[in-house]
């Protein structure tokens, strides 16, 4: 094991008020990584972790890039990381920095809104669907009806 190294990771995507700082605190404490996250002001989420391994630094950006695959709102488009010449000692875990000022809220909320209208339209779709099989279905149990009858009324 070598001497734990400070590295900066940046993080580019669709990254930001989507519950991704939540799920990068979850993997720190499965991996013993600590540091801290933080949205920046462009956009990007940033990390500075100290690794103990490069293994586990290796993990860590491993783990982080399948969180698009079992997530459908994060998007990850590159993270670059650089070794920082000094080293941070941080609390355990990897600790959320929150600048969320009523400016912050606000975009979550806005973000939140765009979801549940997406979900609607997507309700508004399947409801579509339903309703034409729906009626395929009244069509096939009056047809189904009348061979009934025909083959009752012969025998």
């Amino acid at each position: 094991m070598m001497m734990a190294t400070t590295y900066e990771l940046v993080i580019y995507g669709k990254v930001q008020h989507v519950g991704f700082r939540e799920k990068i605190e979850n993997i720190g404490r499965l991996l013993n990584i600590n540091g801290v996250i933080y949205n920046y002001k462009d956009g990007t989420v940033r990390i500075l972790a100290n690794f103990d391994s490069e293994r586990k630094r290796q993990l860590f950006k491993e783990l982080i890039k399948e969180l698009e695959k079992v997530d459908e709102l994060i998007k990850i488009d590159k993270i670059e990381e650089k070794k920082l010449n000094a080293y941070i000692e941080f609390p355990e875990g990897i600790n959320r920095i929150s600048a969320d000022d009523l400016v912050e809220l606000n975009k979550k909320l806005d973000e939140g809104v765009k979801y549940i209208k997406m979900i609607f339209g997507e309700l508004e779709e399947h409801r579509k669907i339903l309703n034409d099989h729906t009626d395929l279905l009244i069509e096939i149990r009056d047809s189904l009806r009348e061979i009934k009858n025909i083959l009752k009324d012969k025998l």
